[in-house]
């Protein structure tokens, strides 16, 4: 049942007495999240939750009216906040942290054989490092609103307040000069164990909250929609997207879709729709307007909605896709809206470029080898060069040389057609080559360039580009990142012909997804799938 008929639905039950069997409803007593630590970790913390943040024991048998006991009631069922919860995952994360940081030297000292463990040293170090790791986080605002977060990002960006952690840490024993007191095989184990536990613990932190609010056992953060009962069902399908950390209810107001005027709507009616709200203990009410509302209407609205505690918006409805992104923005003193920002950060670029330079740098020196078998199978199989030399679209649309050891017989002919199934200008060596992916390696040289990453978006023949550019929306968008040695779409099992506009359009999607997600954690994913996956070659030829 949609969230609009729900809240139609709340009229119907006013006349509805409450049940008198009971005397006391605590949000709910049945979860079916999995069994892990996290999870009685927060079930132990539900009850005092519920009582501290929520008042949520209420009695039955009060003498309120209907109308207000109703609105009561549906308040007191509804689920306990997340405060304690953010407070439990820092507690959660500095006790991993601490205890593998501890735990690393102890392993140390044990492999290396070293002479005295320094307990109370490290002991000491591992709960600074437990300790500062949390509290930048906590600074960086990662434990915030974390039903508004992604999953991946809210590994990543505790993983990088671990890094920082350990440059403040390094610092530290330089400048105090007790680099003899601490040993660097120490350190740098207790770096990669320490990043792992708090990508992991990220992990299963984010993925404990988001069920436990899905199933009502924390409160998730709580949006009331006041508007026209379209606008409400379609903001609200966008915002459930996020995850089940965002709890929509929805206050139609019904808007007339001709005039574009309240039905009988007065200050009156605008009083009793902010009661419903206020009883609701919104954190954010979201006033959806569409632009043939008269401004009397919604400024009352808007005043009247600033008497509740809560964050008030306003979303312009008639130009979804123009504002959907748009954030405030100063540029030289100028306030604009910031309609698009570009995929990746001047840092994600620098962590990213310095990964492409390490791994393309470090492949060639491991496989040169196997290059050099390749090239010489390549020679010996058919006349012509070994590489083939295509030139496609790159980053920003610029005309990049794509390196390929040759698959193919050398042919005069310039028609441009895309490599099929049994397609018989593959020569024999070429058709292993394509169905293992080996053909593409030379493109490890453009990547040490700069021209190409280790995962991104494939590069298409600028043909392909010319053919479907004009047929899909946003498809140039794949190029506003550098194309990939790898990508998201492929390990899916997107390769190969893109003979019809369903396929290419799948393969754009995935493509979007990877820019829109991107971090470091995403592409040693894609790597991996690449490596181990044989879903990533189901359709090479």
């Amino acid at each position: 049942m949609s969230e609009v008929r729900k809240v139609q639905r709340f009229g119907e039950k006013i006349d509805q007495r409450l049940p008198a069997k009971s005397a006391f409803r605590v949000g709910r007593d049945t979860v079916g999240l999995p069994h892990s630590y996290l999870h009685y970790v927060f079930c132990g913390c539900f009850s005092v939750t519920n009582i501290v943040e929520r008042g949520a024991l209420l009695p039955h048998s009060c003498s309120e009216p209907k109308q207000n006991a109703l609105w009561r009631s549906m308040a007191a069922s509804l689920p306990a906040r997340a405060s304690l919860a953010f407070v439990l995952i820092s507690i959660v994360e500095f006790t991993c942290v601490a205890m593998t940081a501890f735990a690393s030297a102890w392993v140390y000292h044990v492999l290396a054989s070293t002479p005295g463990l320094r307990v109370k040293v490290y002991l000491l170090a591992s709960c600074f490092i437990g300790a500062a790791e949390v509290c930048i986080a906590a600074m960086a605002g990662q434990f915030l609103h974390l039903e508004k977060q992604r999953e991946i990002r809210f590994a990543s960006a505790g993983i990088g307040a671990a890094a920082t952690t350990f440059v403040v840490l390094t610092s530290l024993l330089f400048i105090f000069k007790l680099s003899g007191v601490y040993s660097r095989g120490t350190l740098i184990l207790q770096f990669v164990s320490c990043l792992t536990a708090v990508g992991l613990v990220r992990l299963a932190a984010y993925r404990t909250f988001q069920n436990a609010a899905q199933e009502g056992l924390l409160q998730r953060q709580r949006v009331v929609l006041v508007g026209r009962n379209d606008d409400c069902e379609a903001c609200a399908s966008q915002l459930r997207k996020s995850g089940g950390g965002l709890e929509v209810l929805a206050c139609p107001l019904g808007w007339d879709a001709a005039s574009g005027e309240a039905t009988h709507f007065d200050r009156a009616t605008g009083v009793r729709l902010v009661e419903r709200c206020r009883v609701l203990q919104p954190d954010s009410i979201i006033l959806l307007v569409d632009r043939k509302q008269e401004d009397g209407t919604v400024g009352m609205l808007l005043s009247l909605l600033r008497q509740i505690p809560a964050d008030v918006y306003a979303v312009p409805t008639h130009r979804d896709i123009f504002w959907a992104n748009a954030q405030t923005a100063e540029i030289g003193g100028l306030a604009t809206f910031a309609m698009s920002r570009r995929p990746l950060s001047v840092f994600d670029l620098v962590v990213k470029r310095t990964f492409d330079i390490v791994a393309a740098a470090a492949g060639l020196i491991v496989l040169s080898p196997l290059l050099l078998l390749s090239s010489l199978a390549v020679k010996l199989d058919s006349r012509g060069p070994v590489l083939f030399v295509q030139i496609r679209h790159g980053y920003n649309n610029e005309a990049i040389r794509v390196l390929k050891f040759r698959t193919m017989y050398v042919s005069d002919s310039a028609e441009f057609r895309q490599a099929s199934k049994d397609d018989s200008r593959i020569t024999r060596i070429g058709r292993i080559f394509r169905k293992t992916g080996i053909d593409e390696l030379p493109q490890l040289w453009n990547i040490l360039r700069g021209d190409m990453s280790v995962v991104g978006p494939r590069p298409h023949a600028i043909k392909h580009n010319e053919l479907f550019t004009p047929r899909i929306d946003s498809f140039d968008r794949r190029h506003t990142v550098k194309p990939g040695l790898t990508g998201w779409a492929q390990v899916n099992g997107l390769r190969g012909e893109t003979n019809t506009l369903e396929k290419m359009q799948n393969r754009i999607e995935h493509d979007l997804y990877y820019i829109d997600n991107w971090s470091l954690l995403l592409d040693l994913k894609i790597i991996l799938l690449t490596l181990f996956s044989g879903k990533t070659y189901r359709n090479a030829w």
